[in-house]
Protein backbone atom coordinates (compact mmCIF):
# COMPACT_ATOMS: atom_id res chain seq x y z
CA UNK A 1 0.00 0.00 0.00
CA UNK A 2 1.56 3.22 -0.90
CA UNK A 3 0.61 6.48 0.63
CA UNK A 4 -1.86 8.47 0.46
CA UNK A 5 -3.94 10.44 -2.84
CA UNK A 6 -2.01 13.18 -4.68
CA UNK A 7 -2.63 16.93 -3.20
CA UNK A 8 -5.42 18.57 -4.87
CA UNK A 9 -7.01 15.67 -6.27
CA UNK A 10 -9.80 15.12 -3.87
CA UNK A 11 -11.80 12.96 -2.21
CA UNK A 12 -11.84 9.75 -4.02
CA UNK A 13 -12.38 6.15 -3.42
CA UNK A 14 -9.29 4.04 -4.24
CA UNK A 15 -9.55 1.35 -6.66
CA UNK A 16 -9.49 -2.13 -4.55
CA UNK A 17 -11.08 -4.46 -7.50
CA UNK A 18 -8.06 -6.40 -9.00
CA UNK A 19 -7.86 -9.73 -7.00
CA UNK A 20 -4.14 -9.94 -8.54
CA UNK A 21 -3.10 -7.12 -5.92
CA UNK A 22 -2.12 -8.14 -2.26
CA UNK A 23 -1.80 -4.78 -1.53
CA UNK A 24 -5.88 -4.12 -1.11
CA UNK A 25 -5.65 -6.91 0.98
CA UNK A 26 -4.31 -4.42 3.98
CA UNK A 27 -7.14 -1.47 3.39
CA UNK A 28 -10.05 -4.57 3.33
CA UNK A 29 -9.00 -6.09 6.20
CA UNK A 30 -8.58 -2.75 8.17
CA UNK A 31 -11.94 -1.55 6.81
CA UNK A 32 -13.27 -4.82 8.02
CA UNK A 33 -11.61 -4.26 11.62
CA UNK A 34 -13.52 -0.82 11.78
CA UNK A 35 -16.84 -1.79 10.36
CA UNK A 36 -16.78 -5.09 12.86
CA UNK A 37 -16.53 -2.28 15.39
CA UNK A 38 -19.39 0.02 14.38
CA UNK A 39 -21.74 -2.97 13.67
CA UNK A 40 -20.86 -4.48 17.25
CA UNK A 41 -21.98 -0.89 18.91
CA UNK A 42 -24.78 -0.51 16.80
CA UNK A 43 -25.85 -4.04 18.33
CA UNK A 44 -24.59 -3.38 21.81
CA UNK A 45 -26.22 -0.39 22.23
CA UNK A 46 -29.11 -0.24 19.77
CA UNK A 47 -30.07 -3.25 19.68
CA UNK A 48 -29.61 -4.51 15.95
CA UNK A 49 -29.71 -8.32 14.94
CA UNK A 50 -31.65 -8.60 18.43
CA UNK A 51 -30.92 -10.57 21.83
CA UNK A 52 -29.28 -13.65 19.81
CA UNK A 53 -26.79 -11.72 18.10
CA UNK A 54 -25.97 -10.21 20.92
CA UNK A 55 -26.07 -13.48 23.02
CA UNK A 56 -23.86 -14.76 20.13
CA UNK A 57 -20.62 -12.10 21.07
CA UNK A 58 -21.44 -12.68 24.82
CA UNK A 59 -20.79 -16.50 23.92
CA UNK A 60 -17.99 -15.97 21.62
CA UNK A 61 -16.18 -13.02 22.17
CA UNK A 62 -13.55 -12.46 19.93
CA UNK A 63 -13.61 -15.89 18.23
CA UNK A 64 -17.00 -14.97 16.74
CA UNK A 65 -14.77 -11.54 15.37
CA UNK A 66 -12.33 -12.85 14.08
CA UNK A 67 -14.61 -15.39 12.16
CA UNK A 68 -16.71 -12.36 11.08
CA UNK A 69 -13.32 -10.45 9.50
CA UNK A 70 -12.44 -13.79 7.75
CA UNK A 71 -15.90 -13.79 5.94
CA UNK A 72 -15.38 -10.34 5.01
CA UNK A 73 -11.96 -10.65 3.34
CA UNK A 74 -13.00 -14.21 1.69
CA UNK A 75 -15.70 -12.14 0.21
CA UNK A 76 -14.24 -9.36 -0.82
CA UNK A 77 -11.12 -11.58 -2.79
CA UNK A 78 -14.12 -13.59 -4.39
CA UNK A 79 -15.75 -10.47 -5.21
CA UNK A 80 -12.77 -8.63 -6.60
CA UNK A 81 -11.95 -12.09 -8.85
CA UNK A 82 -15.15 -11.91 -10.12
CA UNK A 83 -14.80 -7.84 -11.12
CA UNK A 84 -11.34 -8.46 -12.83
CA UNK A 85 -12.48 -11.28 -14.65
CA UNK A 86 -15.65 -10.13 -15.88
CA UNK A 87 -15.50 -6.17 -15.77
CA UNK A 88 -11.95 -4.88 -15.43
CA UNK A 89 -10.63 -7.43 -17.82
CA UNK A 90 -12.07 -5.60 -20.50
CA UNK A 91 -10.07 -2.04 -20.32
CA UNK A 92 -13.13 -0.68 -18.01
CA UNK A 93 -12.46 2.09 -16.02
CA UNK A 94 -12.72 1.47 -11.77
CA UNK A 95 -16.39 1.96 -10.70
CA UNK A 96 -16.89 1.98 -7.32
CA UNK A 97 -20.82 1.29 -8.21
CA UNK A 98 -20.33 -2.17 -10.25
CA UNK A 99 -17.87 -3.18 -7.43
CA UNK A 100 -20.00 -2.80 -4.54
CA UNK A 101 -23.12 -4.58 -7.03
CA UNK A 102 -20.70 -7.29 -7.74
CA UNK A 103 -20.02 -7.77 -3.84
CA UNK A 104 -23.61 -8.14 -2.87
CA UNK A 105 -24.13 -10.37 -5.32
CA UNK A 106 -21.51 -12.62 -4.11
CA UNK A 107 -22.61 -11.84 -0.41
CA UNK A 108 -26.40 -12.87 -1.05
CA UNK A 109 -25.08 -16.10 -3.11
CA UNK A 110 -23.25 -16.97 -0.31
CA UNK A 111 -25.77 -16.31 2.62
CA UNK A 112 -28.27 -18.14 1.07
CA UNK A 113 -25.93 -20.94 0.31
CA UNK A 114 -24.36 -20.64 4.08
CA UNK A 115 -27.99 -20.58 5.58
CA UNK A 116 -30.12 -23.63 3.38
CA UNK A 117 -26.55 -25.41 2.71
CA UNK A 118 -25.11 -25.50 6.08
CA UNK A 119 -27.02 -23.99 9.05
CA UNK A 120 -30.58 -26.10 7.89
CA UNK A 121 -28.87 -29.66 7.35
CA UNK A 122 -26.70 -28.82 10.57
CA UNK A 123 -28.58 -30.86 13.23
CA UNK A 124 -28.72 -28.37 16.26
CA UNK A 125 -25.93 -29.21 19.37
CA UNK A 126 -23.38 -30.34 16.26
CA UNK A 127 -21.66 -27.14 16.59
CA UNK A 128 -22.31 -24.39 18.89
CA UNK A 129 -21.25 -21.65 16.51
CA UNK A 130 -23.35 -22.51 13.91
CA UNK A 131 -26.22 -23.33 16.63
CA UNK A 132 -25.88 -19.69 17.63
CA UNK A 133 -26.16 -18.48 14.00
CA UNK A 134 -29.14 -20.28 13.35
CA UNK A 135 -31.18 -18.80 16.02
CA UNK A 136 -29.54 -15.38 14.13
CA UNK A 137 -30.82 -16.69 11.23
CA UNK A 138 -34.28 -17.61 12.57
CA UNK A 139 -34.84 -14.60 15.02
CA UNK A 140 -33.99 -11.77 12.06
CA UNK A 141 -34.99 -13.48 8.70
CA UNK A 142 -34.54 -11.59 5.56
CA UNK A 143 -33.24 -8.86 7.86
CA UNK A 144 -30.23 -10.39 8.60
CA UNK A 145 -29.41 -10.16 4.57
CA UNK A 146 -30.38 -6.77 4.02
CA UNK A 147 -28.11 -5.97 7.34
CA UNK A 148 -24.75 -7.82 6.02
CA UNK A 149 -25.28 -5.84 2.72
CA UNK A 150 -25.32 -2.63 4.83
CA UNK A 151 -22.41 -4.07 6.79
CA UNK A 152 -20.30 -4.61 3.04
CA UNK A 153 -21.32 -1.41 1.08
CA UNK A 154 -20.05 0.33 4.71
CA UNK A 155 -16.81 -2.13 4.82
CA UNK A 156 -16.03 -1.53 1.11
CA UNK A 157 -16.57 2.31 1.56
CA UNK A 158 -14.09 2.30 3.81
CA UNK A 159 -11.66 0.08 1.79
CA UNK A 160 -11.76 2.52 -1.26
CA UNK A 161 -10.79 5.13 1.52
CA UNK A 162 -8.60 3.76 3.11
CA UNK A 163 -6.69 2.62 -0.04
CA UNK A 164 -5.77 6.58 -0.75
CA UNK A 165 -5.55 7.35 2.43
CA UNK A 166 -1.62 7.24 4.25
CA UNK A 167 -0.52 4.02 5.79
CA UNK A 168 -0.18 6.08 9.54
CA UNK A 169 -3.97 6.72 8.95
CA UNK A 170 -5.17 3.62 8.86
CA UNK A 171 -2.91 2.27 10.94
CA UNK A 172 -4.16 4.89 14.18
CA UNK A 173 -7.75 3.79 12.82
CA UNK A 174 -7.40 0.31 13.19
CA UNK A 175 -5.29 0.49 16.79
CA UNK A 176 -8.68 3.26 17.80
CA UNK A 177 -11.07 0.11 16.54
CA UNK A 178 -8.92 -2.70 18.01
CA UNK A 179 -8.52 -0.70 21.50
CA UNK A 180 -12.81 0.17 21.86
CA UNK A 181 -13.77 -3.62 20.90
CA UNK A 182 -12.90 -5.13 24.08
CA UNK A 183 -14.54 -2.23 25.80
CA UNK A 184 -18.05 -2.34 23.54
CA UNK A 185 -17.82 -6.34 23.60
CA UNK A 186 -18.04 -6.57 27.69
CA UNK A 187 -20.83 -3.91 27.25
CA UNK A 188 -24.57 -5.53 28.27
CA UNK A 189 -26.70 -5.17 25.67
CA UNK A 190 -30.05 -3.21 26.74
CA UNK A 191 -31.76 -6.38 24.08
CA UNK A 192 -30.22 -8.75 26.91
CA UNK A 193 -31.66 -6.86 30.31
CA UNK A 194 -35.47 -7.17 27.91
CA UNK A 195 -35.13 -10.72 27.77
CA UNK A 196 -33.76 -11.54 31.13
CA UNK A 197 -36.76 -9.44 32.70
CA UNK A 198 -39.47 -11.40 30.24
CA UNK A 199 -37.80 -14.54 31.16
CA UNK A 200 -37.65 -14.20 34.69
CA UNK A 201 -41.14 -15.88 35.13
CA UNK A 202 -40.36 -18.69 33.43
CA UNK A 203 -36.61 -19.33 34.64
CA UNK A 204 -38.09 -22.08 37.20
CA UNK A 205 -39.72 -24.13 34.52
CA UNK A 206 -36.75 -24.02 32.07
CA UNK A 207 -34.38 -27.08 32.24
CA UNK A 208 -31.06 -25.60 33.58
CA UNK A 209 -29.10 -26.28 30.42
CA UNK A 210 -31.49 -23.26 28.91
CA UNK A 211 -31.94 -21.21 32.29
CA UNK A 212 -31.14 -17.07 31.46
CA UNK A 213 -28.75 -16.19 34.43
CA UNK A 214 -28.77 -12.57 35.70
CA UNK A 215 -26.18 -11.36 32.99
CA UNK A 216 -28.35 -11.70 30.31
CA UNK A 217 -26.45 -15.07 28.87
CA UNK A 218 -27.87 -18.76 29.09
CA UNK A 219 -26.44 -21.09 31.44
CA UNK A 220 -23.21 -23.17 29.70
CA UNK A 221 -22.18 -20.17 27.80
CA UNK A 222 -19.91 -19.22 30.39
CA UNK A 223 -17.01 -21.70 29.38
CA UNK A 224 -16.69 -19.42 25.98
CA UNK A 225 -17.00 -16.03 28.28
CA UNK A 226 -14.41 -17.44 30.44
CA UNK A 227 -12.19 -17.96 27.10
CA UNK A 228 -12.54 -15.00 25.69
CA UNK A 229 -11.93 -12.96 28.72
CA UNK A 230 -8.51 -14.90 29.64
CA UNK A 231 -8.07 -13.71 26.29
CA UNK A 232 -8.35 -10.32 26.34
CA UNK A 233 -6.94 -10.04 29.78
CA UNK A 234 -7.51 -7.82 32.64
CA UNK A 235 -6.68 -4.15 32.23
Amino acid sequence: MEGGGQSGEGWKLGDIGDYRDANDIWPIASASIVSINLSLALTRFGGIGGFSLNTFFDTFGLEGLLANASWIVILFQAARWVYTSFYSSGGRTWSPFVFVCILLAVQVVHDLLFYYGLLKSMPTGRNEMLDGLKRYANENGQRAIGSHSAYFILTAVIAMFLKESSFLFAFLLVNVALYLIPFVISTSSYTGIQKVVSSSENTEKQPASRTVQANGRPAGEERRIASWNSMRGDF
